[in-house]
């Protein structure tokens, strides 16, 4: 009866369409995406749902991506790797299986169980999803615990100039920007600055880089 209910599972899996995948994805990454928003600007002291809109939360996983250029690229490299690494793994336990000493007792049904779980269609799904989770929460942790040290002990440089629609002209450092507001910080202010930019702020423009800093 158990053996009935987790094949009908594994069918109901393999049954779905590309854009449920799709979806189940997309909400998977919408998660993560509002997580590492939350976390980043949780530790500057800033409760990120209170100036975002719809919209940012939707787009919040490719916000995080965009913001974070190592990350596609850790995806892109460590990916096929660990596929890689589960087809070779499956290979040694085959290979492993054949031995005389495995042909029986407990090692023979330990190996059983193994190949059992390597030769899942979607065995490497679960590290690879892990692999996603620590990453948009690491990269929210570090980033965050990263500006906030910055921020307390002001060692860091402008990065941007903001030019109000009253005419004033002041450089700041960005620490992040939705669709409705600009968080920044100023040297005369170890706390997060936060303006709204419809019919506030004018202009945004990117200051020449005096040297590299993350």
């Amino acid at each position: 009866m158990e053996t009935a209910k987790i094949e009908t599972t594994e069918q109901n899996v393999t049954n779905y369409s590309i854009q449920d995948y799709m979806s189940i994805g997309y909400l998977f990454l919408l998660v993560l995406g509002v997580a590492n928003q939350a976390i980043f600007y949780g530790l500057l002291g800033v409760n990120i749902f209170e100036y975002t809109s719809v919209l940012d939360v939707l787009l919040s996983p490719l916000a995080v991506i965009s913001s974070h250029w190592l990350m596609p690229v850790i995806l892109i490299i460590l990916i096929p790797i660990m596929v890689g690494y589960f087809k070779l793994l499956r290979w040694y336990h085959i290979k492993l299986s054949k031995k005389e000493k495995y042909q029986s007792g407990k090692k023979k049904e330990k190996l059983d169980k193994v190949l059992k779980s390597l030769n899942k269609k979607y065995a490497v799904v679960p590290f690879v999803l892990i692999m996603v989770i620590s990453m948009f929460l690491g990269f929210g942790l570090g980033g965050g615990f990263k500006r906030k040290e910055k921020l307390e002990s002001q060692d860091y440089q402008y990065t941007h100039q903001i030019v109000y629609e009253d005419g004033e002209a002041k450089e700041v450092r960005i620490l992040g920007k939705n669709s409705l507001y600009v968080f920044y910080a100023t040297k005369d202010n170890n706390e997060v600055q936060i303006s709204p930019v419809e019919g506030n702020i004018k202009t945004i423009k990117k200051l020449p880089s005096k040297d590299k800093e993350e």
